[in-house]
Order: C-alpha cells, then sequence, then structure tokens
C-alpha cells in the first residue's frame, strides 16, 4: 500500500510539473480559495498601497475588482472593511469584515480589522477581543501587538497592558522604548517596586552615561518621582543628588529637591534651596509660598490642596494656613530683607499682605498701592481682590483708598510722601482711585456708591475703555443684564480691534438671552467666510457653547440647549480619543513625567469644570422636559395617532431627517484648498433644532448617565447629589435616592440647597411608603431602617423646627424654610408669604430674592402677597429687571 501510495505521489507530481501554469493557479485557487492568482494578487498589493497612502476611493475600487471574481476571499474582505471604515460607511464595513471572518475564521486580517471598527465606534471592549484573537494566529505580528497595547492603556487594563509591553521587550530588548514601555506599565498599574527595579536593570545593560542628555536626564527625575512615591523621602534626596550632574534642567532639579527636603522635615534646608529659587525669579509665586511654609516651620500639604505630584505643589489659589504672631513677625523681617535685595520686584511686596494684620497691613497695602494709582494700573483690584475673604482686611483696603481720595482732594497727592515736599500729584491719579473706590463697593454689593464713583470717574476721562467695561460688570451685578450688554458693546465700539472686548460683549449677550445677537458679534472675529458657530465648534469653544446652551435652557429652547450641550460632550470624547497620539509620542521623545501628567489629566477628564457644568446642564434639561415633555405638531399627532409613543417618536425623528434630506440642495464648491482645489461644503444639519434630541422615549434614563459618570469624578460637588436625588425619585429608585441622601449628609447644616434636598426625598420616601408604592419586603424594611436612621426617631416636622433654630437665619435658609413648611402644612403657605416680605429688608443682593420670588408665584401663589414682594425687591434693587414692573421699560433704570 505504502509504495502504491508513493507511486500514485509521483505521477501526480509529474502531471503538476507539465500542467499550463494557468490552469495550475485555477486549480490551486479551487483547493484553497483564499490564494490569488498573480494578477489579483498585485491589484491586492495596490489596494494596500491605496489604503496607506490614504486615497481610499482608489483603494475600493481595486478590492471590488478582486471580489468580483473572487468573492470570499477573506484578506480582501479585510481590506474593504478598512478601507470602508476611513470613508465613514461604518455598516458596510461591519458586513465586509464579518464576511471575512466566515470565509476564514483563521485570517488575523479580518480579526485585526473587525477590532478596528469596534475601536473606531469606541466599543473597547470588543475591539480589545478582536486583537487578542488576530494574534492567536499570528502571535509576532508588531501592528496588532501596538494597537491591542494602544487600547490597553486606552482603557486602564494595565495588567494586559504589562503582558504586551513585556512580549515588545522580549521581541527587541534592545530598544530603548520597549523598556520604557514596561517601566511605565509597571508604573501606572501602582506596581512602583517592580517598575523601579526595571530602571535599575535597564541601567545596568547600558553603557555610563558621561555628559548630561535630556532622554537619559528625564529617565532619571521619573525613577526620582517613583522613588518619591513609594515614601521614602531619604532615598529619594539620596537619589536626586546622585543624578544633579546628568539633569539638564537645574531650575527644575532645585523645585524638586526642594519639595522633598520639606516632606523631609529639613526644614532650614528647604528655606536656602526656596531662597535660591526667588534669587532666580522672583516672581513665581510658588516659591513664595513654599518660603512662607519653610521659613514657619509648617509641614508640608498643612493648609494646602492635595496636588497630584509631580505637578507643582504650591497652588495660588490655596489659602495659608493660620500663623501666629511670632511666624508673622518673622516671615516680616524676612519679607524686608527680601524688599531690600529685590526692590523692583512686586510680588515681593504682595506676598506680605497675605499674612500681615492691623497697622502692618495698612502700612504695606499703602506702600503697595500708591504707584499702582500713580501709575495708573487697572489691573489693581484684581490683585487684592483675594483678600476680600478677610473682614478686617476689607476694612483695612476701604479705609487706605479713602485716604488716598481724600488725601488727593484735598491736597492733590497721596498720602506716601515720596517726592519733594508740595509737589502734586498728576490728575489721572484720581481718576484710578475713583476706579479702585468704585470696583471695591462693587465687590462689596453697595451698587449705589459704585454707581457713584464710576461716574465721577467717566465725567473725569470718559475716553478709558476699562470704566465702560465696569459699568457693564455693575449692571450684571445689580441684576440687569441687558443694560450690561448694550455698556459693554459701547465699550467695543471705543477699539474695534480688540478681540478681548468682542468676546467679553459676546458673553454679556448670551447672558442676556440675545444668542442671535452674539452669534453675530462673535462673528466678526471668526474666520471669514464662515459660519461662526461650525467654525468655533471645530475650534472647541467650550465656553461659547456653555453659555448658549445655558441661555436656551432659560428660555425654554430645550432642543437647542441640548444641541449646544451634545457639542461639548462630543469636544470630551474627541480630547480623549486624542490621548492615543499622546501614548506613543511621549514615550519615544523620552519625556516621561510629562507623560505621566497627561494620564492623570485624562483619568480626571471628566472632573473638569466645563465638562461638570455640561452634565448638569444635560441632567436639568432632561428633568425639565420630564416635567413638560416637548410636543409634537398637531398634524404630525393627527399622522402617527395610532402608533404608540416610542414608535410615534422614532416615526417623527426619521421622516424629519428624510424631509431635511429632500429640502438641502446638491453641496456647492466652496473655497479653495492648499492646492487650489475646490473645496465642499459641510454637510446640512439633518436636526438644527434639536428636536431629535428633546424626544428620545426615556429622558430620565438619559440623565443617569451623566448623574452616574458626575458621582464618579466629582463626588464632593453637592449640587451632583441633589440633582441625583431628584432624578431617582422620579425613576423610582428608591434606594439610589438613600445612597445620594447619605452623601449629602455632611452638608445639610450648612447649605440650604442641601437641607431642602434632602426634606423633600425624605417627604417622596414618606409619601410612597404610605401609598403601598414598595411592595418588596426587604426593600420597605431597608427603606425604613434608613430613614428612622436619617431622621433620628424625629418627624419631618420636628427635624425642620430644630434646623431652622440652629444657625443664623441667611435669605437663603429662610426661603427654604418657607418652602419646607408649605411642603409639610399647605395651610401655612399666608405665614410663609408675609414672612418672605418681610425678609427683603435683610436681603444684600437681588440674588437673594430669585429663589423666594419664584416660590412665591408658582408654590404659595398669593397674588397679593408677590406683588407686595416684588415692590419690596424692586425699591430696594431698582436695577435687578427681574423684579421691575411689568410696564416699565429699560430706560426708566439707570
Amino acid at each position: 500500500a505504502s509504495s502504491l501510495a508513493a507511486g500514485c505521489g509521483a505521477r501526480v507530481a509529474a502531471y503538476v510539473r507539465l500542467m499550463p501554469p494557468k490552469q495550475l493557479q485555477v486549480q490551486q485557487q479551487q483547493q484553497n480559495p483564499q490564494v490569488l492568482p498573480a494578477k489579483e494578487a498585485n491589484l491586492f498589493k495596490t489596494a494596500l498601497k491605496f489604503y496607506n497612502g490614504k486615497k481610499y476611493k482608489k483603494g475600493l475600487r481595486s478590492v471590488d475588482q478582486i471580489l468580483v471574481k473572487f468573492p470570499k476571499h477573506a484578506e480582501t474582505l479585510g481590506i474593504k472593511a478598512l478601507v470602508l471604515n476611513s470613508l465613514d460607511r461604518m455598516e458596510e464595513a461591519h458586513v465586509a469584515a464579518r464576511e471575512g471572518i466566515k470565509s476564514d475564521v483563521r485570517s488575523f486580517v479580518c480579526w485585526h480589522a473587525l477590532g478596528v471598527l469596534h475601536r473606531t465606534e469606541h466599543n473597547y471592549p470588543e475591539a480589545s477581543k478582536c486583537f487578542r484573537t488576530a494574534l492567536r494566529f499570528d502571535e509576532r505580528n508588531d501592528r496588532i501587538l501596538r494597537d491591542l497595547n494602544l487600547l490597553q492603556v486606552m482603557m486602564r487594563d494595565y495588567t494586559g497592558y504589562i503582558d504586551t509591553r513585556r512580549k515588545f521587550l522580549e521581541q527587541r530588548p534592545s530598544l530603548r522604548a520597549n523598556w520604557i514601555g514596561l517601566i511605565t506599565a509597571y508604573h501606572l498599574s501602582g506596581n512602583n517596586q517592580v517598575a523601579l527595579k526595571t530602571i535599575l536593570t535597564y541601567e545596568d545593560s547600558i553603557q555610563p552615561v558621561a555628559e548630561p542628555e535630556f532622554e537619559h536626564g528625564e529617565l532619571l527625575l521619573y525613577k526620582n518621582l517613583i522613588i518619591e512615591q513609594m515614601g521614602d523621602m531619604s532615598a529619594a534626596i539620596e537619589d536626586l543628588n546622585k543624578c544633579e550632574r546628568l539633569v539638564i534642567d537645574k531650575t527644575q532639579h532645585q523645585e524638586i529637591m526642594g519639595r522633598l527636603t520639606h516632606q523631609a522635615g529639613r526644614f532650614e534646608y528647604a528655606e536656602k534651596i526656596w531662597r535660591d529659587l526667588i534669587f532666580k525669579n522672583s516672581e513665581h509665586y510658588a516659591y513664595h509660598q513654599a518660603l512662607i511654609l519653610t521659613r514657619s516651620r509648617i509641614p508640608y500639604g498643612q493648609g494646602l490642596p492635595d496636588l497630584k505630584l509631580p505637578a507643582t505643589p504650591y497652588d495660588r489659589k490655596a489659602s495659608l494656613p493660620h500663623l501666629n504672631d511670632d511666624q508673622v513677625a518673622t516671615l516680616e523681617s524676612v519679607y524686608d530683607d527680601l524688599a531690600g535685595a529685590y526692590p523692583r520686584s512686586n510680588l515681593v511686596k504682595r506676598v506680605p499682605l497675605t499674612f500681615t494684620r492691623g497697622e502692618s497691613f495698612k502700612r504695606r497695602l499703602l506702600a503697595y498701592i500708591v504707584p499702582y494709582l500713580r501709575k495708573g494700573i487697572p489691573s489693581l483690584f484684581g490683585d487684592l481682590k483675594a483678600l476680600y475673604t478677610d473682614k478686617d482686611k476689607v476694612a483695612a483696603i476701604e479705609e487706605v483708598a479713602l485716604a488716598c481720595e481724600t488725601s488727593l482732594r484735598t491736597n492733590r497727592s497721596l498720602p506716601l510722601k515720596q517726592d519733594k515736599e508740595g509737589e502734586q500729584e498728576s490728575p489721572s491719579s484720581m481718576l484710578w482711585t475713583l476706579f479702585f473706590l468704585a470696583q471695591h463697593y462693587d465687590r462689596l454689593e453697595q451698587h449705589d456708591k459704585a454707581f457713584k464713583y464710576l461716574e465721577e470717574a467717566l465725567n473725569h476721562t470718559p475716553t478709558v475703555i476699562e470704566l465702560h467695561m465696569f459699568k457693564a460688570r455693575i449692571y450684571k451685578h445689580a441684576g440687569n443684564l441687558a443694560l450690561a450688554a448694550e455698556a459693554f458693546d459701547s465699550a467695543r465700539k471705543m477699539d474695534f480691534a480688540d478681540r478681548y472686548l468682542n468676546t467679553k460683549t459676546t458673553l454679556y449677550l448670551l447672558r442676556a438671552d440675545k444668542p442671535t445677537e452674539a452669534d453675530r458679534m462673535i462673528g466678526l472675529f471668526t474666520k471669514e467666510g464662515e459660519n461662526p458657530v461650525i467654525y468655533l465648534a471645530e475650534m472647541q469653544a467650550c465656553r461659547y457653547e456653555l453659555e448658549k446652551a445655558e441661555s436656551f435652557y432659560r428660555t425654554g429652547q430645550y432642543g437647542l440647549a441640548l444641541k449646544m450641550l451634545k457639542a461639548i460632550d462630543k469636544h470630551f470624547v474627541d480630547i480623549r480619543d486624542d490621548e492615543t497620539d499622546f501614548h506613543g509620542y511621549c514615550l519615544r521623545r523620552g519625556a516621561l513625567r510629562a507623560y505621566y501628567r497627561m494620564v492623570e489629566f485624562e483619568d480626571d477628564l471628566f472632573s473638569q469644570p466645563y465638562y461638570v457644568r455640561m452634565a448638569k446642564g444635560f441632567v436639568r434639561t432632561y428633568l425639565a422636559l420630564h416635567t413638560k415633555p416637548a410636543a409634537p405638531k398637531a398634524a404630525e399627532i393627527d399622522e402617527y395617532a395610532g402608533m404608540s409613543e416610542i414608535e410615534r417618536k422614532k416615526a417623527i425623528s426619521k421622516k424629519k431627517r428624510e424631509d431635511a434630506r429632500k429640502q438641502v440642495p446638491e453641496p456647492k464648491a466652496k473655497g479653495k484648498g492648499p492646492k487650489g482645489k475646490q473645496l465642499p461644503e459641510a454637510k446640512p444639519d439633518p436636526d438644527p433644532f434639536g428636536e431629535a434630541l428633546a424626544t428620545i422615549p426615556d429622558t430620565l434614563k438619559e440623565a443617569s448617565k451623566y448623574i452616574t459618570t458626575l458621582k464618579l469624578s466629582v463626588p464632593k460637588d453637592v449640587e451632583v447629589h441633589i440633582l441625583a436625588c431628584d432624578l431617582y425619585a422620579r425613576r423610582q429608585k428608591y434606594l439610589l435616592v438613600l445612597n445620594s441622601l447619605r452623601k449629602l449628609a455632611k452638608f445639610v447644616s450648612s447649605d440650604p440647597a442641601a437641607y431642602r434636598a434632602q426634606m423633600f426625598s425624605l417627604h417622596t420616601l414618606h409619601k410612597v411608603l404610605e401609598a403601598g408604592g414598595v411592595t418588596h419586603p426587604e426593600v420597605r424594611q431597608v427603606i425604613e431602617s434608613e430613614i428612622r436612621d436619617i431622621c433620628g426617631g424625629k418627624t419631618l416636622a420636628q427635624m425642620h423646627e430644630a434646623h431652622m433654630a440652629q444657625g443664623p437665619l441667611t435669605p437663603h435658609l429662610r426661603t427654604v424654610g418657607a418652602e419646607v413648611s408649605v411642603l409639610l402644612d399647605p395651610s401655612c403657605a399666608p405665614v410663609q408669604g408675609a414672612g418672605l416680605v418681610d425678609m427683603v429688608a435683610t436681603a444684600n443682593t437681588y440674588k437673594d430674592c430669585v429663589s423666594a420670588y419664584g416660590l412665591l408665584q408658582h408654590t404659595i401663589a398669593n397674588p397679593a402677597t408677590t406683588d407686595a414682594f416684588q415692590k419690596a425687591c424692586h425699591k430696594k434693587f431698582p436695577q435687578a429687571t427681574l423684579f421691575a414692573p411689568p410696564q416699565a421699560s429699560s430706560s426708566e433704570t439707570r
């Protein structure tokens, strides 16, 4: 049998050798459909070149030519999927990739292509599965390994990331980037001990570095950072001393040494380092703050925020801890010496104002502000604004400023006489003194006095733009946003070339709820020929879009508000996606500490102020839509009357998209590209008014996505938990309501808004339990137990009475107290309304009365009481348009 088989095999081989080449290729294709003939193989290579050269349409034509003859060729289908992905034809791309896998389940090209598609759609778990499957069939494919490695660090899958980086190192141990990648993988995963050991192994494997190099110096500072995070400050200081010769950035080296010695409690050495740094740059606030802490022997981190290293550990916004008299006296002596050494340094004169008190503070303040008033520097008040948290210093600032005014009016000279006896000041000194006093009284919410000083300054010199800008600011603080926008526009017209004035005018117009005028205004400085809204979206102008969204929300245009908020959400998604570009770049450049800061920034991306405001705006808007859903047009109601609510909304949205496509003309050529080519216009917006966003079936479910993100990103934000209580109560998620109430508990005593949310949520839970809304016995038992724990055995009325008797009755607390009282006992509404009218006399700003006015209008609903409250508010705050009589026009206000 074996000899027969051998003879048959020999005859088949002879037959194949005698077969013509074309017939041989056909037979091979029939035996293995994944093998292409020579012509199609060349066409396949051409398609790959087109894809790599980003000529996607030509690449698509090439693969289609192959698939006409060989429709089951898996690799061609995989390349087609990648090309279609680049052309944004995702559905067709998925079909092609899955067809390729069906044709050859072992094709790593198809699995890789499917993973790329999932990655484009931000479905990272599925993409990771596809890349891992592709590696099963081609374990040493560098391209797939790189994609998987990038995906793992994006998902923060550090266990898999370490395994992938180890494979890279095993393949090419001589490549520096592979060592750096493994070191950062261990460090990011929190395994500092192994990361340090890997760095030491790498240092032993290379030739000793004799001269300072940037990349090697960065590696040494990165190693020092790892040692510091391990908590061994002595070892970190010793290591930093060893690497000083090889570090190029000596200033950075000194800053790190100052921080380490401060943490180690070596105050004298740390003080010397910070003095040396002040000698290099006496205008660096962090150096002065560090000098104050080390000279006062205050431990590192006390009174300062917990900032992540290796960022600057000293923050200008952080308030210093309380200093005793001995510490203050010592620091005064230190800064007197520094003032002699650096006579031209403004910060050396400014820093003592943060810790001095009494007469010493007045003396130093006068010496500090006189040169500013004499030279006419408008930023003086902005520089001193941080001192207004101390009431004693506020009184001292007012006393010194009034003394300057009096001296100028009587003697035409400032109190501090440094010039010849009898020499008079320039008239501009009086102007800037009046301007400072106007800013001072505006800060104290004394708008009448602020207007008085500002008008005198305008009469003195009406051409100073800063005065007109500040006039708009006073109007804004006084509650007249329309006049504030007009005043800022007047300032803008004094200098049409000033971009700052144009931007601020746009901001004031948006706050006055004039978005159309704001678009026209901001369009004056956007790219010529571009739609300003589209241009600003491309520039990711989050502040403009946020202010516009909030304007739409205030005017009840919820669809447009959601559209603006969605644009901001997309910006943050893009920022997160842009992270992929930096993982490889930072490691190649050797900027390891910058890379570590970038990863930390991305981890905290959703705690950024713009994102937090955007997410809260989404939740508020969806809650408003849940209260009052967006109503469809009458014709649409008749047309879709036979459908369910969900089906009707989907059909309406689909019809609107189809109508928009029919009405939009063909795109026309617009402008010229870099090589003179005509560029097509942007695609038409299928939902220009955000109606599709405003008519989604379940608004509360959509809002829950943002609340979940906020609770993880900013867990200490009280407003997030207030919104969560309202949202979960509407969704009947009562255990989640209790969870949010637990988070609110520590804010209740100090924040009236938190107390209101607590009482309303507890009242809702009581009503639900009484009505039998919770049927599960264990859930009901948990809710009852938690309510008893929160209430402490008291009724809601007893809790409310005890809370109102605890602290000072601020206007906000009185308003909340009235609202809760009416909630618990509706019959007390007339009494509470009268109390709110009496409250106006104690209000400091018009904002103290806004919520009370809404309560009177919508809850208490007593026209006589509301009218009396409105008149009292209008008398006390005549500029606030909210309380102006309906017949009053803007011309009747100042």
